[in-house]
């Protein structure tokens, strides 16, 4: 459901921002944008016993250890509509999903549109998870666009045999590929309007054949024998109408599925601002999900078969 009274602590930052001069995907130049964002991305985050940057499958990423014995591995696919954000710019997150979670974190730095459209991210996203062989509970996380991602992968590891996924964390993810659906002109939001979406979609899959292929649009896709997932909507965030529908449908398949619901928040709020009450919440939901995950122990198999 979508909830446009703010939550306090956002209705003062949003306030706060209004007088804010940020280009618009709409009107500033990419490299402005890509620039932008890396300006106000939080800085710092907790301490990691490793950091290491290197390549998997080809595609660079960066590992981040909390301490040396982990409980298992969370590929984190970043946010940004495909055309946004680096490892850089979601450090702070990555550090953080590392210590709430005990978890190593593989921050992935796939290729990005217009330079790269679709499906060169996807296909990035997939040979990362491809190539781990490894041993061990796995997870794929991500945001926005990065929930996208974890949501293709998880398909496509049930559909070509593996890797075994352990759970999905889709984090507002985009499902649906529908700019001009009813979920997407049902309000105004606060952040992130349907037509900034539509912009980002345009730049990603400029080709209109390409928008229901289910790797743009996992909603189209086979729901069932996916990992147990954790989807978190936000109240004040266009991608929630899409991202409950997805939820839904999952669990009407028999996929396990937590629902947290965070009222009153806009779109990126879990990375871009931290230290609210809404991120912490929801940062202590991911440790509980993951956790949980690995204690019951594998939920699909190789091959999708639920066990």
């Amino acid at each position: 459901m979508t909830d446009m009274t703010l939550d306090p602590e956002f209705a003062a930052i949003l306030a706060a921002m209004a007088g804010t001069q940020a280009p618009s995907i709409l009107t500033g130049d990419i490299a402005q944008m890509r620039g932008f964002l890396s300006a106000i991305s939080p800085q710092g985050g907790p301490e990691m016993a490793r950091i290491e940057d290197s390549q998997a499958g080809g595609v660079p990423v960066r590992g981040y250890w909390p301490t040396e014995a982990v409980r298992g591995r969370i590929v984190l696919f970043h946010g940004g509509g495909w055309v946004l954000g680096s490892v850089a710019d979601y450090d702070h997150f990555a550090r953080t999903l590392a210590t709430q979670t005990g978890c190593q974190v593989l921050s992935v730095d796939y290729r990005l549109a217009p330079e790269h459209p679709f499906p060169a991210a996807v296909e990035d996203a997939w040979s990362v998870i491809r190539s781990i062989t490894d041993d061990g509970p796995l997870f794929v996380a991500g945001d926005s666009a990065g929930g996208n991602l974890s949501a293709v992968v998880a398909q496509l590891a049930r559909d070509h045999g593996g890797p075994r996924i352990d759970g999905q964390i889709l984090i507002y993810p985009s499902v649906a590929g529908d700019a001009d659906s009813a979920g997407m002109r049902a309000f105004v939001p606060p952040m992130m309007s349907r037509e900034e979406i539509a912009a980002y979609y345009d730049l990603y899959v400029p080709a209109r054949a390409d928008r229901e292929d289910l790797r743009f649009a996992p909603l189209s896709g086979l729901l069932e024998n996916l990992p147990p997932a954790l989807v978190v909507v936000a109240g004040a965030d266009l991608f929630t109408a899409e991202a409950t529908l997805y939820a839904n449908a999952l669990g009407e398949t028999g996929v396990p599925v937590v629902v947290h619901h965070q009222p009153g928040v806009p779109h990126a709020y879990l990375t871009l601002f931290p230290g609210t009450q809404a991120a912490i919440r929801t940062m202590s939901v991911i440790g509980d999900f993951v956790a949980a995950c690995i204690d019951a122990g594998p939920a699909v198999d190789a091959k999708g078969i639920s066990k």
